[in-house]
């Protein structure tokens, strides 16, 4: 495995909405009152969502992705890098000092997880920890987390997403989506060109 290390950037997520079976709006917080008293109270089970909200552990994890062999070869393979935390000059004949572990940051802003045919991804699983913790307890499969490298990106000091992410469909895991630097900028375009060019 790699040793990562996450940290939150930018405002905490909202609280998740869920909904009843007739299609109302039902809010993890408020879902458990007793409306059988005059006066609502919030019961156990919300007071506990409640306080791990407050809880900041997993604003920063330094936690480990596994990286699986490939069956075939005996060794990892992988399509895309994490990117450099430096944007290289012309100039420069010596790089910048790199970090033992990438420094990847994450936003809370849920985003649609983007996938197309005929360009592969990396997917790593996260080890177990407050951050998997968090993201597992919303069960939101369907949204991920955009990640970044600070300084990745010459004119932005966050620079752009180079994956995501996302818990498993059966919320057993998190997961971490390696692309493209910038996808989604690039993987329309480029769904734009093998699906309505014909570009393979």
């Amino acid at each position: 495995g790699v040793v990562i290390n996450f940290e939150k950037i930018g405002p905490d997520p909202p609280v998740p909405i869920e909904k009843n079976d007739d299609g109302s709006i039902k809010d993890e917080l408020t879902k458990d009152l007793d409306f059988n008293h005059d006066i609502p109270t919030i019961s156990e089970k919300s007071q506990n969502l409640s306080n791990s909200t407050q809880n900041t552990s997993w604003y920063n994890c330094r936690k480990m992705i596994y990286v699986p062999r490939n069956n075939q070869k005996g060794y990892p393979l992988g399509f895309w890098p994490i990117p450099e935390s430096f944007w290289p000059e012309l100039t420069s004949s010596v790089l910048p000092p790199r970090t033992a572990h990438p420094n990847v940051k994450f936003t809370c802003t849920s985003s649609d997880p983007l996938v197309i045919e005929n360009l592969p991804f990396d997917k790593y699983e996260l080890e177990p920890s407050p951050l998997t913790q968090f993201i597992l307890a919303r069960k939101q499969p369907t949204v991920c987390w955009q990640v970044f490298v600070a300084n990745s990106y010459k004119n932005s000091e966050v620079g752009h997403p180079f994956g995501y992410l996302k818990a498993s469909t059966n919320l057993s895991c998190v997961n971490l989506f390696v692309m493209p630097y910038n996808y989604p900028v690039l993987l329309p375009l480029l769904d734009e060109l093998f699906k309505v060019h014909r570009w393979k």
